[in-house]
């Protein structure tokens, strides 16, 4: 916060004139603003239903006792879900419920106490799937990113509803159209020859062309009301409804009326700016806790009116792509329909080129145990690793974070110089994060049990022993610094740049031939360099320049005493001209020039066999073994190490 003020004062200070802010405005955020005005929806369709404490009604359905008295499901640890008998003295989700039950206690007077029920997921999935199935029946896309909450596009449904040139149209009649519209679109994609048919046919008017906007938000309404009293009655479940232009206004508004209740947001710039503006910045989902004390420590931002009105300082301190989502949040602007990630395994996903980190992390009850902490970090770590395969993401960072019973807070991470499944097959690197997070777990009990916690506690416990067991009573572990694709290019330029080749003067056939006889060598498989590693780098280096001071020929390999060295210039053919020159072709390697041949260019892909099987890279992974020894011999390794962390 203090390095974001600092930098605002020096913009203040260092700017020309004072009106740096005006013209930003007009230049840059406005326009963007403006463009997303201008992509808004023209009706509110986008809904989002969110169950009324979905984990505690379950169990109230079963034993009805429980919606007159204070419940939660967890237990003295941790709380779950709570019923809104005990959300009047404070009981929350994520809350100990040693401090659940005192609140109860102490604000009742004695009269009340929390009574805690045991979770039971199978009713959870099942109830789930009840809902879902209601809910399918208006929107047969509609996605649930939890057990509890659904989003779907009534407009399809509406569509048919007030379309139909019959008039009222039963309910199934208009579920059957949308299941087949569905069907026809995933089934049998249009053909090149329907797609010029149907360019030439005049568009199909949509219903805000049709009817007034007043009478579709009406029918949307009704709709949405009927929608909801359908899964009461299916499920005995009530739930809450957000009714909007996006889901992200849908979202918000879908916790304005709890429980059993729902909101309707306009979609003109008026309605959508009246009901965002007064909002505090927290209720915009994607703006959390840390985000939130940035903007209150730096700018003074309350609400999304402040947002707005200080645009320019968000735009000018945060990094491009928070920006723009903060610009989004400050109109109320966000896509209206969900995209899915449609890129091949292969390359960069949309979620790789932005996502920050993925993390896992559980909660249980304190264990001093060290098998059993072992035993759920490896779990925690191995479910963290499906995740990451099936986005194909490849991070460098690790980190571990320990929860105390105490509530202290611990966390230790590592950074790796190359970064884990390189392969889609690769179960070395499963193992490898397991150890990494095992050895974090090490070290973390390691510091607790000599010096102490070093961090405070969030919440004033007092802590009878000082010199308390490492006792645990959460694990998580988080992967960041994803590597991209694009960024295995570099490869390439390491080699360039570090070495050259340290073979003798011998004919490319002869060292195509030993490059093929060499699978056996140590090879390096990725290259790059650790920092003991960059002794060897100077040394070749400086090798290489001395030898250019005595030929007047530029030469392509390291001059190691005990190697001879092969002259690349005989491979090549000088160039005396513009025309000889684009006749030629370049070695990717290191940029050596050939002449084209008429038989396939063999002298070209003899030499870079030659430069892909390098004794230099050999060298190289000498050295990175050499390195690894002697960290490892820093530390004898006894046979209780392997019982005790």
């Amino acid at each position: 916060i203090e390095e974001m003020k600092n930098r605002l004062e020096s913009k203040d200070n260092t700017a020309t004139n004072n009106d740096w802010r005006r013209e930003m405005k007009q230049s840059t955020i406005d326009p963007l603003l403006q463009n997303y005005r201008s992509q808004r929806q023209p009706i509110s369709t986008c809904v989002v239903i969110d169950m009324d404490g979905f984990f505690i009604s379950c169990h109230t359905m079963l034993d009805p006792h429980l919606a007159n008295i204070p419940a939660c499901v967890g237990g003295t640890s941790m709380i779950s879900t709570s019923n809104y008998v005990a959300r009047k003295y404070g009981v929350r989700s994520a809350m100990p419920g040693y401090i659940g039950s005192s609140l109860v206690k102490e604000l009742s007077g004695g009269k009340e106490t929390l009574t805690f029920v045991k979770s039971d997921f199978g009713l959870y999935k099942r109830k789930s799937a009840e809902v879902k199935a209601v809910l399918d029946e208006y929107d047969p896309n509609l996605k649930m990113y939890s057990l509890d909450e659904a989003y779907m596009d009534i407009g399809p449904y509406l569509e048919v509803q007030l379309l139909d040139q019959k008039g009222e149209v039963a309910h199934e009649d208009i579920r059957k159209k949308l299941l087949d519209k569905t069907n026809s679109s995933t089934e049998s994609p249009p053909s090149e020859g329907k797609k010029d048919q149907s360019a030439n046919q005049s568009p199909q008017k949509q219903i805000h062309e049709i009817y007034q906007l007043s009478r579709i938000h009406d029918a949307a309404k009704t709709l949405l009301h009927s929608i909801r009293e359908k899964v009461k009655a299916t499920t005995g479940l009530t739930c809450s409804a957000g009714l909007a232009s996006n889901f992200l206004l849908a979202k918000i508004a879908s916790d304005m009326n709890k429980p059993n209740g729902q909101h309707f947001v306009g979609p003109s710039e008026q309605q959508v700016l009246a009901f965002v503006n007064p909002l505090p910045i927290r209720k915009v989902n994607g703006i959390g806790r840390v985000m939130e004390k940035t903007l209150r420590g730096v700018c003074a931002i309350e609400t999304v009116k402040d947002l707005y009105d200080k645009r320019a300082e968000v735009y000018l301190l945060f990094k491009p792509a928070t920006a723009q989502f903060l610009m989004r949040a400050s109109i109320g602007y966000a896509e209206g329909k969900h995209h899915e990630s449609t890129e091949e395994e292969s390359g960069d996903t949309e979620e790789a080129l932005h996502r920050k980190g993925m993390s896992h992390e559980r909660t249980f009850s304190p264990t001093s145990s060290w098998s059993d902490m072992c035993t759920r970090l490896e779990g925690i770590t191995l479910s963290l690793v499906q995740d990451l395969r099936e986005r194909n993401l490849r991070p460098k960072t690790i980190t571990l974070k320990v929860k105390l019973a105490n509530f202290d807070i611990l966390t230790r991470a590592t950074t790796r110089d190359v970064a884990l499944f390189q392969n889609c097959n690769d179960r070395q690197s499963s193992q490898d994060l397991v150890d990494s997070v095992i050895n974090l777990l090490k070290e973390a009990k390691r510091e607790h049990e000599h010096g102490g916690s070093t961090k405070k506690s969030k919440i004033a416990l007092p802590i009878p022993n000082t010199n308390s067991p490492f006792s645990v009573r959460l694990l998580g572990v988080r992967c960041s610094n994803f590597q991209l694709e694009k960024d295995n290019q570099s490869s390439l330029d390491r080699y360039r740049t570090v070495a050259h080749l340290d073979n003798a003067d011998e004919p490319p056939d002869l060292l195509a031939s030993r490059s093929r006889d060499s699978n056996n060598s140590p090879m390096v498989k990725n290259p790059y360099l650790s920092p003991q590693a960059m002794p060897l780098r100077e040394k070749i280096l400086g090798n290489e320049a001395k030898r250019s001071t005595t030929s007047s020929k530029r030469t392509l390999y390291t001059s190691s005493p005990s190697v001879p060295k092969p002259d690349c210039a005989k491979m090549s053919t000088e160039t005396t001209g513009v025309d000889e020159i684009s006749s030629k072709v370049q070695c990717p390697i290191c940029q050596k020039h050939f002449q084209i041949d008429k038989h396939g260019n063999a002298e070209m892909n003899a030499h870079i066999d030659a430069c892909l099987n390098a004794t230099t890279v050999k060298q190289l992974a000498k050295e990175e073994t050499k390195c690894a020894d002697e960290r490892t011999k820093k530390k004898r390794r006894r046979l209780a190490d392997f019982f005790n962390p």
